[in-house]
C-alpha cells in the first residue's frame, strides 16, 4: 500500500471517529526485508495495513500499536538481539533467524473523545472549558439539545460525567450508564456515591455498568471553589485515558518489558477486569484461572481486589470487549 493510500485510509478512519497508529520504520540494521521510511496502519480491531517488515516484525509491532492507542502517547520501539536499551526506546527481542535490527516509530491517532456532562451547574462550564483545553470534545447539555432538536444524532461517547449536583442527580446518571460511556465519572462523596450506586441497582442497571461509576471524579485535591472542583475532575479524566487507576496511580508492570522472548499465541491484549488497563498476557504480574479461563492483572493489587469478589470482576469481563488477536 502506497503512502497516499495510507493518508487516504486515515483520513477515512478520522472521519469515521475510528482510532488507528501509524507506524514507521526509522531505522534499519540488515539483514531485513523493512526499510527506512516504510510506513503501516494499524485499525483498533488489530488489522495492519502497508509494510514494515515480515512476519516477525508485524506480530510484536501490530500488539505495541494498539498498546500505544489505548494511552495515547507515542512510542518508540526497537526489535534486536543486542542488551543495551535507552530510556525512550523500549527494546524486544528479535525472533527472525535473520537476526536483524528495527527500530519503529508508532504515533496513535484519535479524534478528541468526547465527553457529555450532564448539569449547568458552575462546576459544568468549568468542566467544559477545561476539558477542550486537555483535548476532550465536551458536549453540554445544551448543545445536546440543539442537536436533538436538529435532528442529529449523539457521536458516540467516550466518557460521561455527572455534575448535576444535587438537580437530578439519579436520572442524569442513569442516562449515563445506559450510554456507551466507558467511563462515568461522578462529582460527589463517597457517601453519596454509595447512595447513588444502590439506587442504580434498584432501577435495574446491571453490576457490571455499575462498576463504570468514578466517584469521587478525580484526585482529592483540597478542591472548594468550582473550577477547582472542575479542575479535579478534569484530572481524574486525563488519568482514565492514559490508561492509570482511577486514583491517578500507574498500574505496576503494565510497560515493563517482557524478559520471555516467546510470542504467546499472538495474543494482543486483555483488558483487566478490576481498572479496565490493556494487559500483555506475557507481561501479566498475577493471573488467576476460573472456569477455563485466565484472567491476567497488571499488578498484585488487582488481583488483590478480583480475589475479594471474582463473581463480580467475572460479570464486568463478561461484558467487555473481547481482546483483538492476531491470526
Amino acid at each position: 500500500m502506497k503512502t497516499a493510500d495510507l493518508f487516504e485510509l486515515s483520513n477515512e478512519l478520522l472521519q469515521q471517529r475510528q482510532p488507528h497508529a501509524w507506524i514507521t520504520v526509522i531505522a534499519v540494521k540488515p539483514p531485513s526485508s523493512a526499510y527506512v521510511g516504510a510506513q503501516a496502519i494499524v485499525t483498533s480491531d488489530g488489522q495492519l495495513h502497508g509494510w514494515i517488515g515480515g512476519g516477525c516484525v508485524q506480530s510484536t509491532a501490530r500488539s505495541e500499536a494498539l498498546g500505544s492507542l489505548t494511552a495515547m502517547a507515542p512510542r518508540r520501539l526497537r526489535l534486536g538481539n543486542t542488551t543495551e536499551g535507552f530510556d525512550d526506546v523500549d527494546v524486544r527481542p528479535m525472533n527472525c533467524p535473520s537476526n536483524g535490527e528495527i527500530e519503529l516509530f508508532i504515533q496513535p491517532i484519535a479524534n478528541a473523545p468526547v465527553l457529555r456532562i450532564y448539569g449547568n451547574t458552575p462546576v459544568a462550564k468549568s468542566v467544559a472549558w477545561m476539558a477542550r483545553e486537555a483535548d476532550f470534545e465536551p458536549l453540554t447539555d445544551a448543545e445536546a439539545d440543539d442537536l436533538a432538536s436538529a435532528g442529529g444524532s449523539l457521536p458516540a461517547q467516550t466518557y460521561a460525567l455527572i455534575a448535576t449536583q444535587g438537580d437530578g442527580d439519579e436520572a442524569a446518571l442513569e442516562s449515563a450508564l445506559r450510554s456507551s460511556a466507558r467511563d462515568v465519572l461522578v462529582i460527589a462523596s463517597k457517601t453519596k456515591a454509595e447512595r447513588l450506586r444502590a439506587v442504580m441497582a434498584l432501577r435495574g442497571i446491571p453490576e457490571s455498568r455499575i462498576a463504570a461509576i468514578q466517584a469521587p471524579a478525580g484526585p482529592d485535591i483540597g478542591a472548594v471553589t468550582p473550577n477547582e472542583v472542575a479542575l479535579a475532575a478534569v484530572a481524574g479524566l486525563v488519568a482514565l485515558r492514559r490508561a492509570r487507576k482511577p486514583d491517578g496511580t500507574r498500574c505496576k508492570g503494565a510497560n515493563q518489558p517482557s524478559a520471555d522472548p516467546v510470542n504467546r499465541a499472538n495474543v494482543v491484549g486483555y483488558v483487566n477486569p478490576v481498572c479496565g488497563a490493556v494487559v500483555d498476557p506475557a507481561r501479566a504480574l498475577s493471573t488467576v484461572s476460573l472456569s477455563g479461563q485466565t484472567h491476567y492483572f497488571c499488578c498484585n493489587g488487582c488481583r488483590t481486589e478480583f480475589d475479594r469478589d471474582p463473581q463480580k470482576y467475572l460479570a464486568i469481563a463478561a461484558h467487555m470487549r473481547t481482546p483483538a488477536t492476531v491470526e
